[in-house]
């Protein structure tokens, strides 16, 4: 039993630093990438601080930590710092804002605080690390806990941010329905689990909880791979969504029945020929659909791709068009008259826009087709 439980252990140890350099292989990639952003810059940093926590676990899980007793919990103030860049990096991905560097900077000063103290801590506390480097747990009093809790409680803060963040830019209905954001939503949700295990370990001291933590990471870059090769524009779709999103909250129509109104448009051009009114604007339109003005304009923009001149210009156009087939002799200002062109300008400037002809052209065009008798 105890020689399955060594095995075991190796096998563990070998995956915490084969995840520790998968991670910092991850960050050399995004730090060096020849068309490198703010963006990327955040991530590789966000993967170098993972890979210098997984390194750490691994410290702790093989005993190796005795070597290197001045690193003990110096992964929690990375921990701390990975939640600020973490909420840095999902404002960038999910809305596209940059925060100044004054800004970032202001807020990680505290870290590097935390992790100078905590290196002052372990230098003071190195006989008594020593005498309990064997144990596989460390009770309260071997362990700075104000700062811990701090650090830990930074990160648990900025977790919370990013859920808040999501939850304000995209509806639950929108979640329900798209895998890419359940895939998003999994992968915060992810990183908050691991910060309340943090304060399991925090109340517990026990290495299997930084061993669950480990193997956690350690999964998750892999998944991380898969995903980036699958879908190497997940964020960007991501950020799609919230931009359709942004546009839904702020629309003026995403409470209209669509089909009713569309309906109601065609009876009006193509039963009652409402477009041969001269003076129709697009006031007057929406007075007989009892919809506003704006929300006239922007149903016409996003639901048929046109705006109320070319929309209504194009249903002119079209029965001047049949004008001409059936009375090709007949004037061509008073065609445009009673389809409810204004002047001939106006017409021949509509009519060749539609047509790539103007009324003539497409007169002499009709005419060498079917000459008059």
């Amino acid at each position: 039993m105890s020689h399955s439980l060594s095995e075991f252990g190796e096998y563990l140890n070998f995956f915490l630093i084969f995840s520790s350099l998968l991670g910092l292989l991850y960050a050399i990639g995004e730090l060096f990438s020849y068309h490198r952003s703010r963006k990327q810059v955040l991530l590789g940093v966000i993967f170098l601080g993972a890979s210098y926590i997984l390194f750490n676990f691994y410290l702790l899980s093989s005993h190796r930590i005795k070597s290197f007793p001045y690193l003990y919990l110096t992964d929690l103030p990375v921990v701390a710092g990975l939640g600020i860049l973490l909420d840095e990096y999902f404002l960038i991905a999910l809305e596209g804002k940059f925060r100044s560097f004054r800004r970032l900077y202001f807020k990680l000063i505290p870290i590097v605080l935390f992790f100078v103290l905590i290196l002052i801590w372990n230098l003071l506390h190195e006989t008594d690390f020593m005498k309990n480097a064997e144990s596989t747990t460390y009770s309260l009093e071997d362990r700075p806990v104000l700062l811990i809790t701090i650090t830990t409680l930074t990160y648990v803060w900025c977790m919370l941010k990013i859920l808040t963040r999501i939850s304000k830019q995209i509806r639950w209905s929108t979640f329900r329905k798209n895998t890419t954001l359940k895939i998003g939503l999994g992968i915060t949700i992810f990183c908050l689990a691991l910060s309340l295990n943090a304060l399991r370990t925090i109340a517990f001291g026990d290495h299997a909880a930084y061993q669950f933590s480990g193997i956690a990471i350690g999964f998750f870059f892999c998944f991380l791979y898969v995903l980036r090769q699958s879908s190497p524009d997940f964020f960007l779709e991501v950020r799609k969504i919230v931009e359709e999103e942004k546009k839904e909250r702020i629309s003026q129509i995403s409470k209209l029945d669509h089909n009713l109104v569309r309906k109601q448009l065609e009876d009006l051009f193509e039963k009652e020929k409402i477009y041969r009114e001269e003076k129709l604007n697009l006031r007057d339109l929406s007075e007989k659909l009892d919809l506003t003005s704006h929300q006239l304009s922007e149903f016409l923009n996003t639901e048929i791709k046109l705006s109320f001149y070319q929309y209504t210009n194009l249903f002119r156009v079209n029965e001047a068009k049949e004008k001409i087939e059936k009375e090709p002799d007949r004037s061509l200002l008073a065609i445009a008259y009673d389809v409810g062109f204004g002047s001939k300008s106006t017409f021949n400037e509509a009519f060749k826009k539609e047509t790539g002809k103007t009324p003539r052209e497409y007169r002499e065009k009709i005419l060498k087709k079917h000459p008059i008798r």
